[in-house]
C-alpha cells in the first residue's frame, strides 16, 4: 500500500475572496491540501475553528480594531493545532513583522507571491516552522529567551542545558550557521553538530528552524 499523505486543512480569511481565486485554485490542486472555508470577518473565522483548520491564511486588515494578540490567543484556545500565516497587501516594516511573530503569527506571505512559494510556506508552517526571512528571525529572537525560566515556560520538563549548549543555541537563534558557530567558538563543525543534536533532543525538535519556531513563542 502507498503512503497516505495528511491533508492540510486551510481556512482563508480575506475581505475580497475574488482576488485570491488564483491562490485558492493552486492550493486546491495539491493532493495534500484542502480549503475548508473562505470567510471575511474575524467572527466568522473564530466560528470556523470548530472545523479544526491546520492553517489560517489571514489578511491582517480583516481584524480591523481587533487586537492581533487577543485574536491569536482565541485561536490557540479554540483550536490549538491552527497556525496563522499573514497575507500582506503592502510592504511591512521589520519591526511590525517581528511584533506579529512574537504575537504568534507563524509566517507571512505577500499577495503577489508566486503560488509555488505559497504552497511551500503552507507546508513549512504546517510542519512547525516559521516562514520568514532570515534577517527577521535574527531580529525576532533575542538572548533573553535563553533564561532558564523562559525556556521552562516554552518547554515544560526541559532537561537542563549545559553552558556550552546554551551558547550553541544562542548562536543558532541569532541566525549563525554551523560553520559560523564553529569559527566563533573555535571548535569543529562536527563538534557543533554534536552539541546541537543534544540541544534539539532536549527541546524535542528535529531542526534549527523548529527550535527557532518553538522559542519565538513569547
Amino acid at each position: 500500500m502507498g503512503v497516505v499523505m495528511a491533508i492540510i486543512r486551510i481556512l482563508i480569511v480575506t475581505s475580497d475572496p475574488e482576488k485570491l481565486q488564483g491562490m485558492q485554485t493552486a492550493l486546491e490542486q495539491q493532493d495534500s491540501m484542502g480549503i475548508i472555508s473562505i470567510v471575511s470577518s474575524p467572527e466568522a473565522a473564530i466560528k470556523q475553528l470548530t472545523a479544526k483548520p491546520d492553517i489560517m491564511l489571514l489578511e491582517p486588515e480583516v481584524l480591523k480594531d481587533n487586537a492581533l494578540s487577543r485574536f491569536v490567543q482565541t485561536v490557540r484556545t479554540k483550536s490549538s493545532q491552527t497556525r496563522i500565516i499573514h497575507l500582506l497587501q503592502r510592504t511591512v516594516p521589520d519591526e511590525e513583522l517581528i511584533h506579529d511573530i512574537k504575537a504568534g503569527i507563524r509566517g507571512y506571505l505577500k499577495l503577489d507571491d508566486p503560488y509555488a512559494v505559497v504552497i511551500k510556506a503552507v507546508r513549512a508552517v504546517f510542519n512547525g516552522e516559521i516562514w520568514a526571512e532570515r534577517r527577521i528571525l535574527e531580529k525576532a529572537i533575542s538572548n533573553h529567551l535563553l533564561l532558564p525560566e523562559l525556556l521552562n515556560v516554552n518547554v515544560p520538563g526541559l532537561a537542563p542545558l549545559t553552558n556550552r549548549e546554551k551558547e550553541m543555541l544562542t548562536l543558532v537563534l541569532q541566525g549563525e550557521s554551523n560553520k559560523e558557530i564553529a569559527a566563533r567558538s573555535s571548535i569543529s563543525e562536527r563538534t557543533v553538530k554534536t552539541h546541537l543534536y543534544r540541544v534539539y533532543r532536549k527541546l524535542n525538535v528535529k531542526s534549527r528552524t523548529k527550535a527557532i519556531a518553538l522559542l519565538s513563542q513569547v
